[in-house]
């Protein structure tokens, strides 16, 4: 099951997993190179992602947001 709902018109879902780990890599480098997780956050991020899932939008910006999983991809 995809953890990405891709609401664009500009970009395949192909584009879509690709800017997202090239944005991953932004937001770690932003971090001072390094983020870390314990293994109850770890825990706690796979108990969220039932749930919820990650928005990319692509237009004029791009707009990353958490939201609540549409019922039928639960």
């Amino acid at each position: 099951m995809s953890q990405i709902l891709n609401l664009s018109r500009h970009a395949s879902d192909e584009e879509a997993q690709y800017l997202t780990s090239l944005l991953i890599y932004h937001l770690v480098d932003r971090c001072g190179g390094e983020l870390q997780f314990t293994p109850e956050e770890i825990s706690r991020i796979r108990q969220d992602l039932i749930t919820k899932m990650v928005q990319i939008r692509l237009g004029d910006d791009l707009r990353l947001r958490i939201i609540e999983r549409l019922p039928e991809l639960r």
